[in-house]
């Protein structure tokens, strides 16, 4: 059972939508505007994964130039409670109400639908040695951190943080530990990116002043 799209089968233990195929009945509908609510709704329960993923691509791919600042903060919350171990993601009205455009949408499901294929024929559960709990807890603050990284304002540095995080989703979702030490590994280079960015820029104004 490929469970991609929610991170554990559904409780009545008929197979979970695979991500690929919610994007597509999205991408099919009727609108202009798609906002994180239907999202939401699209993807039933434990959506914690997939949501995880889809504020990511945009930062690896580029589809909306400063994508970071759009899906950054929607990120971050629903990492909190993955940590928090909540259930099912909920969201605020101010957030659940934000949308793109329906071209924009259609941008992002032709370019990583194909990618997201690749990825659900190729996770699958081995090496996994963590309870459910203790899995949520450790990619969800590692993904948090990662979150914070992308959230920031540094030029050509959101990408490696949101791989790392997509990374992470996929081996918590397909309790998969050959992704999931792929994240980690992704999440350290990441942070020794950033720290050294910071690093120059802090050596660098020390320097003018």
């Amino acid at each position: 059972m490929n469970t991609l799209s929610s991170g554990l089968p559904l409780g009545n233990g008929a197979p979970a939508k695979k991500l690929s195929d919610v994007l597509r009945e999205l991408d099919q509908g009727a609108g202009d505007r798609i906002s994180l609510g239907d999202l939401i709704t699209a993807l039933g329960e434990r959506s914690f994964v997939p949501l995880m993923i889809l504020f990511s691509l945009p930062n690896v791919f580029f589809f909306v130039p400063g994508s970071s600042v759009i899906t950054g903060l929607p990120l971050i919350f629903i990492l909190c409670q993955l940590i928090l171990g909540r259930p099912a993601v909920w969201l605020p009205k101010v957030l659940n109400e934000r949308f793109i455009e329906h071209v924009t949408f259609t941008r992002i499901v032709i370019k990583a639908v194909p990618w997201i294929e690749w990825v659900e024929r190729m996770a699958r559960p081995r090496y996994w040695p963590f309870s459910r709990v203790v899995a949520e807890r450790v990619v969800g603050l590692t993904s948090l951190v990662m979150a914070i990284f992308m959230f920031l304002p540094i030029p050509f540095a959101n990408a490696l943080p949101a791989v790392s995080v997509i990374t992470l989703a996929l081996g918590l979702g397909e309790h998969d530990g050959v992704w999931l030490a792929g994240g980690v590994v992704a999440s350290l280079v990441s942070t020794v990116i950033v720290c050294a960015i910071f690093s120059a820029g802090t050596f660098a104004m020390l320097s003018f002043f």
